[in-house]
């Protein structure tokens, strides 16, 4: 099942603070890469060699912790593939050497969690044939009966994907709900230097629902109902029903495109990677706050205005903002609301149109803020047109 979400972006600031302070309630389990060296070994596993989907690198541990950070870093650099076989029948046998290194890295044996909010913030290298991922797949079974969510898959020609899978009646073959959305078409339009921003991907997961977020954005809600495999053979009936690993991993080639004309070092910037276990008690916003109240007249349309912010005492939440008709809301469409990069409930207001004091010294727009449970908090904001200083 695929489907694209048309979204109005949106998102405010946080009223007394920035959007990362926010959370009280400390996650359940957490990696923020604080330390040095290769990361935590009582977190995380490296995986090693040719792995899946005929991707061209060769996993090795190609990731160390700095600066706070995690860095995954891929290379163009020639390797022996130990598990050469010229007479072998499967595709990574085949293979005498890689040309190219990179590192995945997963909690498996390690890590599992069933339920809650997983939020990762990274920076991804948006380039021909790099393939970076934020994943899950289920502890028990063979795949894809065991499910996957794929929180982040950037891949050429410049595609952001957020998906889950199911089985199907056929083994290794899988049922997608993806969605894909083109980087320049939604996001660079918003913010010219997405790709060198750093983001937040969210999975918020419960009994009914997997929905899977960029920043402010919703990109995909996956129903339980549909996550239900028509076999038991390999694995769970419903494969979201279990815990789940967490993986983040940079591929070179296959889905990622051709690497050959790019430029080698690539690296991922992973900032932190925090779990809320079983989180499920919603506090809605309980207000919403502009920066800046007041806009000169005569400006050309797309002027800021300023940033939108909302009190949620909920840990992690993601808020989304979209102007909706109602008492006060005369001059919705004078004004717009985009994202933010790398934040998850912050937005800015922009005109649409130039403003006139003649026309009358106050602005009004009504303002919904939805969080990631669906909880919903109206306000009506007025905005002062500025006389020009003559």
């Amino acid at each position: 099942m695929t489907k694209i979400h048309l979204f109005c972006v949106a998102a405010v600031i946080v009223i007394g603070s920035p959007s990362h302070a926010q959370s009280k309630l400390p996650p359940t389990w957490a990696d923020e890469f604080s330390g040095t060296g290769v990361p935590d070994r009582n977190k995380w596993v490296f995986e090693q060699g040719f792995q899946r989907n005929e991707e061209l690198q060769y996993y090795q541990n190609n990731a160390w912790q700095e600066k706070g950070e995690l860095i995954i870093e891929a290379r163009r650099e020639k390797v022996p593939n130990p598990k050469y076989n010229p007479s072998g029948k499967s595709w990574y046998e085949k293979r005498q050497f890689s040309e190219f290194t990179s590192a995945s890295v997963r909690t498996v044996g390690k890590y599992y969690f069933q339920y809650g909010r997983m939020q990762v913030r990274a920076k991804i290298p948006c380039v021909a044939g790099a393939w970076p991922a934020i994943w899950t797949l289920g502890k028990t079974g063979e795949w894809p009966s065991n499910g996957e969510c794929d929180l982040l898959e950037y891949y050429k020609p410049d595609i952001i994907l957020a998906n889950t899978l199911k089985a199907t009646h056929r083994p290794y073959n899988a049922a997608w709900d993806t969605v894909k959305l083109p980087v320049n078409k939604h996001f660079t339009s918003v913010d010219p230097q997405w790709r060198d921003q750093y983001h937040v991907w969210t999975m918020q997961w419960d009994e009914d629902y997997v929905r899977l977020y960029l920043d402010s954005v919703l990109l995909n809600d996956t129903p339980q109902s549909w996550l239900v495999n028509p076999t038991t053979q390999w694995g769970p009936k419903e494969p979201f029903k279990q815990p789940h690993e967490i993986l983040l991993n940079l591929a070179i080639g296959a889905n990622g495109g051709d690497p050959s004309k790019t430029t080698f070092p690539l690296r991922y910037h992973i900032d932190y990677v925090r779990v809320w276990e079983r989180y499920t008690k919603n506090t809605a916003p309980t207000n919403i706050g502009l920066s800046k109240k007041s806009i000169a007249e005569g400006l050309p349309a797309g002027a800021v205005v300023g940033n939108l912010g909302v009190i949620d005492e909920d840990p992690a939440e993601v808020v989304r903002y979209s102007l909706v008709k109602g008492d006060g809301a005369t001059h919705n469409d004078a004004f717009s609301i985009s994202f933010l990069s790398g934040e998850t409930r912050l937005s800015v207001v922009k005109t649409t149109k130039q403003l006139k004091h003649a026309d009358g010294p106050t602005r009004s727009i009504r303002v919904r803020a939805t969080d990631i449970e669906g909880a919903t908090f109206e306000k009506v904001i007025i905005i002062q047109v500025d006389p020009s200083v003559r």
